[in-house]
């Protein structure tokens, strides 16, 4: 719904932001206005991006040149057009790509935050335009105590249950592994004296350096309706402690995530089912719908950024939602996942994203997707050196793992062809111990090796031939979408007419994103949305001026 102006206002802002993830804090540091408010539906601040690994893909930052050296703009570019596809606007590519650079500096110059290479490959490694070093940074660690008491404003992260950068766990060997190597003692001493990493030291930081600045906050206070005048965005309807609230402004960011949790928008939107979101559920398409009440044009609503996840009986958000975790030891020799008829259907240590997409392979003749319900299958060596999600190495399986002591029995127990589970183990394992697979060139690329176990005699392959066997559910997961509205570089949101809307801009997931179908490498997510978000801040702030 639209909302006319009314008789008088309840409130007043230079810039409204609406939403509280990374795009939307950076949006309110860039915007140079005295009068800003960021609206936030949730009841801490960070949405996504605080339950998130925090990696920002931003290449040729300052610590990416100081490690990794200056990669052409040119290269970056035709790297990021083959990841993305054709639907993407160069004026958006070249944007990012100049941009990035400059937007770690402000981010740095305007914070107590510091970033760090993170060493993280591209997810194409094998691709000429890929960069085998990559292109992620992310926070350092993060003294909380700098906030007080709002440092109970930050949305807790559920996936991260210590503070630890990512480059800090895949020197140790990776996320299944970690639990073997690390100093639990000194991880509790950085738990007990308020230290953060990845996506809450981000917001942390940034939530920081808002309220220096004196930007408001609002909780709690979904955005429900913009309100026009002659055809211009002058201001928002919010739930503010439970009233509506009309509050004017000289001009509006959405910044408010994707339509994860939205079940009709991914049933309508998405290329294929969802069926295990790992973000916040209170991410439901929001700002899309803002923007689609204006006319706001629509763009990449067929793609998320797709990730296997599992479910752990009893672990929820807030609300009572289930909480999916995302499945990393898919990777690590040991390992393979299958569908019902126990065949594999894809590379399990490729890049998350593009296997997620082997999940909405469609069936014509029985209508159903082939690779749904799937499951990663173990033996008992990867039980004794990785962890299983939440379960240790070593430590008794639940009853939540299916087990087996033979694969015939694993596959009665999962209801899966035992005939093709067999067959599936044999053929895997006559080549793991060769260290090929010529079915899907598992282990082929430095991606690959790298989220393998670089300990081992291959970092991705050996045979499963330990019983018992183990096996748990894996969901086509996600964690957001990534189409939503269409912006012009510079954050103005554009009508079905490609003409720009008044007042409006936007940044993050919210819209249709600069890596298009594809995704460059680990922080493609963040990264642009951040750039962006400095992007819509800005212009927003000069427009409503």
């Amino acid at each position: 719904m639209v909302a006319n102006s009314p008789e008088e206002w309840d409130r007043e802002a230079d810039v409204v932001i609406v939403g509280s993830g990374g795009a939307g804090l950076v949006a309110a540091l860039a915007a140079e206005s005295e009068d800003i408010l960021v609206l936030e539906k949730a009841a801490s601040i960070g949405g996504t991006t605080a339950v998130s690994g925090g990696g920002l893909w931003l290449p040729n930052s300052r610590p990416v040149l100081e490690e990794a050296g200056e990669q052409p703009a040119e290269q970056i570019h035709a790297y990021i057009r083959r990841c993305a596809g054709e639907r993407v606007d160069d004026e958006l590519i070249e944007t990012f790509v100049e941009l990035a650079p400059d937007v770690v500096d402000f981010v740095e110059s305007e914070t107590a935050l510091e970033f760090q290479f993170a060493g993280y490959p591209d997810y194409h490694t094998d691709w000429e335009e890929a960069s085998d070093e990559g292109n992620m940074i992310e926070p350092t660690l993060y003294d909380g105590t700098r906030l007080g008491e709002n440092l109970d404003d930050i949305r807790d992260d559920p996936h991260h249950t210590f503070p630890v950068p990512a480059s800090e766990i895949y020197e140790a060997g990776g996320h299944a592994k970690f639990a073997t190597v690390a100093d639990f003692d000194e991880l509790e001493r950085r738990n007990e004296a308020d230290l953060l990493a990845t996506g809450e030291a981000l917001v942390a930081g940034l939530y920081e350096a808002c309220l220096d600045a004196g930007v408001a906050f609002e909780t709690e206070a979904p955005a429900r309706e913009l309100v026009v005048d002659d055809g211009e965005v002058v201001g928002v309807v919010a739930a503010v402690d439970e009233e509506e609230t009309f509050v004017r402004a000289g001009a509006v960011v959405i910044a408010a995530g994707g339509m994860d949790w939205d079940e009709d928008m991914r049933e309508n939107f998405l290329r294929g089912p969802v069926t295990g979101p790992a973000t916040p559920p209170q991410v439901e398409g929001d700002g899309i719908k803002l923007g689609m009440d204006v006319g706001a044009d629509l763009g990449n609503t067929n793609e998320a950024w797709w990730f296997p996840t599992a479910h752990v009986p009893g672990q929820r958000w807030e609300d009572g939602s289930p909480l999916y975790s995302m499945v990393w030891g898919r990777t690590l020799p040991g390992s393979i996942m299958v569908n019902e008829d126990g065949e594999r259907f894809c590379n399990e240590a490729g890049n998350y994203h593009d296997l997620g997409k082997r999940f909405h392979t469609f069936d014509p003749e029985t209508y159903e997707y082939e690779n749904l319900p799937a499951y990663l299958v173990v033996d008992s060596g990867y039980r004794e050196q990785y962890s299983l999600l939440t379960v240790a190495p070593g430590e008794e399986a639940p009853d939540w793992v299916a087990e087996g002591e033979t694969l015939r029995d694993l596959a009665v127990e999962l209801d899966v062809d035992p005939d093709g589970l067999e067959a599936t183990v044999e053929a895997f394992n006559e080549h793991a111990r060769e260290g090929v697979d010529p079915a899907f060139g598992r282990g082929e690329t430095a991606y690959d090796n790298f989220v393998g176990d670089p300990d081992t005699d291959h970092p991705n392959l050996a045979p499963l031939n330990e019983p018992p066997f183990y096996a748990v559910e894996v969901h086509s997961g996600i964690i957001g979408t990534k189409g939503g509205l269409i912006t012009r570089s510079d954050g103005t949101v554009l009508d079905v007419d490609a003409d720009p809307i008044d007042g409006l801009y936007a940044a993050s997931n919210s819209t249709a994103h600069v890596m298009g179908m594809g995704y460059a490498g680990a922080g493609a997510t963040l990264g642009p949305n951040v750039v962006f978000g400095y992007q819509a801040g800005k212009h927003a702030s000069e427009f409503a001026d």
